[in-house]
């Protein structure tokens, strides 16, 4: 008997999203999917049930919606495909709504909880006000940093640092909320319109702050990881070569084995007490190849789905815990180990032209044609 997976999301042309299901299908999983009507992960041929949101669906409804879905399918395990996803899973646990059924209640935060891990590190893990504290007391390196809700705080952290500086509210996705300003005048203006800004927190959060932080000048890498029960199972990293637009997603990245990185991922998973698929973002420094870590993602991403392409397959990983079978997934590449890949549709979203995608292998998904022919559809979506 298969494993039953459920896909969550909320946005429906997110790209790591529309990659899961034929990775997870062919790790053995059986996937079911609850998301918004016409979503690019609907059309794979690997998914077996949907569940469609309601449009413009309130935090309530989603609630319900998901709960039904859980109903219905019975899903050994819960993937959250974007940011909205993962802190609508944690707030239902930490502050459920007071019409939702003690006997639902708790199956459906058991499912999270076994899902995504310890509760108690939920905010901390993804609020990036709240992470580089909980990060330095696990002993991993953050850039200097100040959080807070006054503008003379923010410009005097950023004279004495010097320019520029990062400014990231705690919540925000594919660059949104994040800015690198080179004055106090674009910092006084980006300030101000962090702080205006309204979106979901997680309930019994405190007043709005944001995080400004020194500026790092290296590479973005990220640890693109699987973990259970606050052990990893495996993971890889991959460098960040090309980005599009600059501070978003990647387009071409190179894979590879970065000890550091991977010591510092292993210490958040395991201090967090994180389960299921991750990746956790880093700079490395130029000028000392020195780790930073930037920022947590606790869901679904493009990265995620390449382990099979590399001979790291994070979704077989989870598969084997999961059933408590043997699996002959590497936890990792070999140190000096290069993989060059570019992400299809993104870098020739970038560059129709780009001699990446003539030159180096390509992550499109030839095996699910449907998605593939509506994730190429989105370059002239607009």
């Amino acid at each position: 008997m298969s494993t039953s997976v459920l896909l969550v999301s909320t946005a429906s042309n997110w790209l790591g999203t529309a990659r899961m299901p034929a990775a997870l299908g062919h790790a053995g999983f059986d996937v079911s999917l609850l998301t918004p009507a016409d979503s690019l992960a609907a059309k794979s041929r690997f998914v077996r049930r949907i569940g469609y949101l309601p449009q413009d669906a309130t935090p309530l409804q989603w609630v319900f919606a998901f709960a039904a879905m859980v109903k219905a399918t019975g899903p050994r395990l819960v993937v959250p495909c974007d940011d909205t996803s993962v802190r609508l899973m944690q707030m239902l646990v930490l502050t459920p709504p007071d019409n939702l059924q003690s006997a639902q209640y708790i199956k459906l935060a058991g499912l999270i909880r076994e899902s995504l891990g310890t509760p108690d590190h939920y905010r901390a893990s993804v609020d990036k006000t709240l992470l580089p504290a909980a990060a330095k007391a696990l002993g991993v390196r953050v850039p200097p940093c100040i959080v807070t809700d006054e503008l003379q705080d923010a410009c005097s952290f950023a004279e004495r640092q010097g320019f520029p500086v990062v400014i990231k509210r705690g919540f925000g996705a594919a660059g949104e909320w994040v800015a690198i300003v080179p004055d106090r005048t674009q910092l006084e203006q980006q300030f101000a319109r962090f702080m205006a800004a309204t979106m979901l927190e997680i309930e019994g959060a405190a007043k709005t702050q944001v995080l400004v932080q020194a500026h790092i000048s290296g590479n973005i890498v990220d640890q693109s990881m699987v973990a259970w029960q606050g052990a990893t199972l495996a993971g890889f990293v991959r460098e960040k070569l090309i980005k599009h637009p600059p501070l978003g997603p990647a387009t071409v990245v190179k894979v590879l084995h970065l000890p550091e990185v991977r010591k510092f991922s292993d210490r958040l998973a395991t201090g967090l007490g994180m389960s299921g698929f991750f990746a956790i973002e880093y700079i490395v420094e130029g000028s000392t190849g020195d780790a930073y870590l930037i920022e947590i993602n606790r869901r679904a991403t493009s990265g995620i789905t390449l382990g099979a392409m590399v001979g790291v397959d994070l979704c077989q990983a989870l598969y084997a815990a999961l059933n408590g079978s043997p699996t002959s997934v590497r936890g990792d590449v070999e140190p000096g180990e290069e993989q060059l890949i570019a992400h299809f549709p993104e870098e020739w979203f970038r560059d129709p032209g780009s001699r990446y995608l003539r030159e180096y292998r390509i992550d499109a998904l030839w095996d699910d044609p449907d998605v593939l022919a509506a994730a190429m559809a989105l370059r002239h979506a607009d």
